[in-house]
């Protein structure tokens, strides 16, 4: 963990605090308010990122531990939640995360661990590390739809490039409610409560909204590798497909929707 602060207006740290957790906090709220009241309990948070949900559990007064397996987002959660006394951060492997079993309360993985293939991983450690009768909170993408602007990007992207994928295979695998339930059971949990939740999601700038989230579709492999006039005529694909979430004055309001997976341990 470095010393000095981290720039939160630059590079891939700054880009994922900026615009990740643009699209990803309305529903680290709605998590939190299923699972108060957190006053005095210890949280962990896995698969943790800039820290945005683990900021939000401390500012209720719960315990909490943010923890992810890049330093860097461990190093800049850290700073953001070195002015809460009862908070934490440290580099783990949600794999296999290293802390005692039945160490928390709560484990929680906003937008983490069900976003890779080896998730079933994840939820038994979230599970080893949950006291008997405490709770995990879980959320994701339905992956259906214009659920995010990351698959209002995948949808346009496959109808002009269908023999292409814009992200590896296996990343973000498509779920349903019962499956989901299922797996919680499965693992362990006693009871497992889900619905999809929404939230409304808009750009800095409508006009501008092709610009402002070209640095985050980067990311994904499909789109890099764009030729220059490939990339030209996805962008303007893309802003007319913004374009169709725009209302009378022209703002761009895209309904965003998740898994919200509230499940209580064995």
């Amino acid at each position: 963990m470095t010393n000095s602060p981290i720039d939160a207006g630059a590079g891939p740290i700054g880009l994922y605090e900026r615009m990740g957790e643009r699209a990803t906090q309305p529903f680290a709220i709605q998590l939190l308010d299923q699972l108060m009241p957190l006053d005095g309990l210890a949280v962990i948070d896995v698969a943790s990122g800039t820290g945005g949900l683990a900021v939000a559990a401390a500012e209720r007064d719960a315990w909490v531990t943010a923890t992810d397996i890049s330093p860097d987002m461990v190093a800049r959660s850290a700073e953001r939640l070195r002015s809460f006394k009862n908070a934490r951060a440290g580099v783990m492997d949600f794999r296999s995360l290293g802390t005692a079993g039945a160490s928390y309360d709560i484990a929680i993985s906003h937008f983490g661990i069900l976003a890779f293939p080896t998730w079933r991983l994840g939820l038994d450690e979230l599970l080893r590390v949950t006291r008997r009768q405490g709770r995990v909170g879980l959320t994701m993408w339905t992956q259906e739809d214009d659920c995010s602007p990351a698959h209002l990007m995948r949808r346009v992207f496959a109808q002009l490039h269908p023999d292409r994928e814009l992200w590896p295979a296996g990343m973000f695998p498509t779920f349903s409610q019962d499956e989901l339930r299922e797996s919680l059971l499965e693992a362990g949990c006693s009871t497992a409560n889900i619905h999809v939740a929404q939230a409304d999601w808009s750009p800095y700038s409508s006009p501008d909204v092709v610009s402002e989230c070209d640095p985050m579709f980067r990311g994904f492999p499909g789109y890099a590798a764009l030729s220059p006039d490939e990339g030209e005529n996805l962008r303007e694909a893309l802003q007319q497909a913004f374009n169709g979430y725009a209302d009378a004055q022209g703002i761009i309001r895209l309904p965003t929707r998740a898994f919200m997976i509230v499940a209580a341990s064995g």
